[in-house]
C-alpha cells in the first residue's frame, strides 16, 4: 500500500446513525469496526488507500454521549462515531417533508465538523444524494469551504416536494457524483440537469485476490454439499423489496431439478417476515445471520454452481461481483448496476432476466442446470471480467484520477 500521506476524504454512509444498518444485522459497532470488510464503502477505503488518499468514515450514533473513534481492523480507517439521532416517529410519522426537516435538523453538524477539523479533512463524500442527510451536509461542508462529492449506492428516490425543491440546488455544489448506473445518470440529468461532465462512470471495487474459488469437492464436503448436488447461491442483505427475495424464491419454485438446493445466507429488517417464505419453500437452506467471515462466504460461492441475484433496486452491488470473482455464472435481473456490470451478458458471464420476471429468471436457471460446461465458460468469463473492471487498486486509480486537482 502506498504511504498516506495524500489528502483525507471524509465519508458518510447512509443513515440518521449506525444503528439504522447494524441493528437489523444483529452487530454492534465494534463488530463493524472488527469485522466487517468490502462493500462499497470499504473497497473505496481500500481502494483509495491504494492511491495513497487518507479515508475517514464518520456515522452519527445513539450509543455514545461523546465522540468516539474506533479503528476499521481491515483496511486501518478511523471509524468516528458522534452523538446523534434518529428523525423518524412522532410527529414525522406519514409525512416525508416532515421527516426531511427533521433529518436536516438532527444532523449533528457541529461534531461532524469538529471530526472533519481534527483529522484535518480535505473534501467529504455522501453516499446516496437522494437522502435529506445528503442536503445539511453540503451546507456544513459549504461553511467549512470543502469540497463534497457524493455517490450512487441505489438509494432511493427524493421523497418528498420539499427535498425536490431543495435537491437540485444542494446537487448543484457538488463537485462531482460517482455514478456506475447508466439508467441513473440518465435520471440525473433529466431530473436535475446535472451536467454529464460532473458524473463519473466508475464501479465498486471488489478484493479480487481475496475473493478467489477455493477447491470446489474440498469444500463440499467440508460444508456437507453432494458432489453431484446442483447449488444455486444468494448472499447479502434481507430486504425482501429490494433485493427481490420473493421473485427468486418464485423463481426457485418454477425450477423443475431433481437434485437442487437454493443457498441463502444473510440477514436484515425482513428476517422476521422472510422466514415463513423460507419454510414453505422446498429445497431451500438459508444461513439466517449477517455473515462477517468473509472466507466462509467464500467457502459456499467456492462449492456452488450458479449464482442468482434479483434485485429491484441497486446501485453497484458488490455481492455479484465477489460471486463472479469466485468463477461463478450468474442469473441476475436487469436493476440499475446489474444491468452496467452484465450488460455483456453471456460474454461477461451472465444472464440478465427482465425485472420483476421470475419465469425469465426460472428458465436462466434451467439453461445452465442443464449444461455443466456451460456453467464453467460463463463462469471463466465472469472471473476474466471482475479481474478486469473491478480489482480495488484499478478502481481507487479511477477514483483518484476523478478526486485529483478538485481538493
Amino acid at each position: 500500500m502506498a504511504a498516506l500521506s495524500g489528502p483525507a476524504l471524509a465519508i458518510f454512509p447512509w443513515g440518521d446513525v449506525i444503528e439504522e444498518f447494524l441493528e437489523p444485522l444483529g452487530l454492534t459497532a465494534d463488530d463493524y469496526a472488527e469485522r466487517m470488510r468490502g462493500g462499497w464503502l470499504f473497497g473505496y477505503v481500500a481502494g483509495l488507500q491504494s492511491a495513497g488518499r487518507r479515508c475517514i468514515v464518520v456515522h452519527a450514533s445513539e450509543r455514545v454521549k461523546a465522540p468516539e473513534r474506533l479503528t476499521h481492523a481491515q483496511t486501518g480507517a478511523p471509524i468516528y462515531l458522534v452523538p446523534g439521532r434518529r428523525s423518524g416517529g412522532g410527529w414525522t410519522d406519514g409525512d416525508p417533508s416532515r421527516r426531511a426537516v427533521a433529518q436536516w435538523a438532527r444532523t449533528p453538524s457541529r461534531a461532524f465538523a469538529g471530526v472533519l477539523r481534527h483529522e484535518g479533512c480535505d473534501a467529504i463524500l455522501v453516499q446516496d444524494y437522494e437522502h435529506a442527510r445528503f442536503d445539511a451536509l453540503t451546507a456544513m461542508a459549504q461553511r467549512l469551504k470543502l469540497p463534497v462529492f457524493a455517490s450512487f449506492q441505489g438509494g432511493d428516490v427524493t421523497l418528498s416536494p420539499l427535498e425536490r425543491r431543495v435537491r437540485r440546488r444542494t446537487l448543484s455544489r457538488c463537485r462531482a457524483i460517482v455514478v456506475a448506473s447508466a439508467k441513473e445518470r440518465e435520471r440525473l440529468a433529466r431530473t436535475y440537469g446535472y451536467p454529464a461532465e460532473r458524473m463519473a462512470d466508475i464501479p465498486n471495487p471488489v478484493d479480487t485476490e481475496f475473493w478467489r474459488a477455493e477447491d470446489k469437492a474440498a469444500v463440499r464436503q467440508a460444508l456437507g454439499v453432494a458432489p453431484d448436488e446442483l447449488l444455486v447461491v444468494n448472499h447479502g442483505r434481507i430486504d425482501i423489496q429490494r433485493k427481490g427475495l420473493d421473485l427468486i424464491l418464485e423463481a426457485w419454485r418454477r425450477l423443475a431439478h431433481p437434485n437442487a438446493r437454493l443457498m441463502l445466507i444473510g440477514s436484515g429488517q425482513d428476517r422476521e417476515a422472510f422466514a415463513p417464505m423460507v419454510a414453505a419453500a422446498e429445497r431451500v437452506t438459508w444461513l439466517s445471520d449477517y455473515v462477517t467471515d468473509p472466507p466462509l462466504i467464500r467457502r459456499w460461492l467456492s462449492a456452488a454452481d450458479i449464482y442468482i441475484t434479483l434485485s429491484r433496486i441497486e446501485g453497484m452491488p458488490v455481492a455479484p461481483l465477489e460471486a463472479m470473482a469466485c468463477g461463478l455464472p450468474v442469473v441476475a435481473s436487469d436493476a440499475h448496476g446489474i444491468a452496467d456490470i452484465l450488460k455483456g451478458g453471456e460474454a461477461v458471464g451472465g444472464i440478465l432476466a427482465p425485472g420483476g420476471d421470475p419465469s425469465a429468471a426460472a428458465a436462466a436457471l434451467a439453461r445452465l442446470a442443464a449444461d455443466p460446461q456451460l456453467r464453467n465458460v460463463l463462469g471463466e468469463r465472469a472471473r476474466r471480467h471482475v479481474e478486469a473492471t473491478y480489482g480495488v487498486e484499478a478502481v481507487g486509480a479511477a477514483l483518484d484520477q476523478r478526486l485529483a486537482g478538485e481538493f
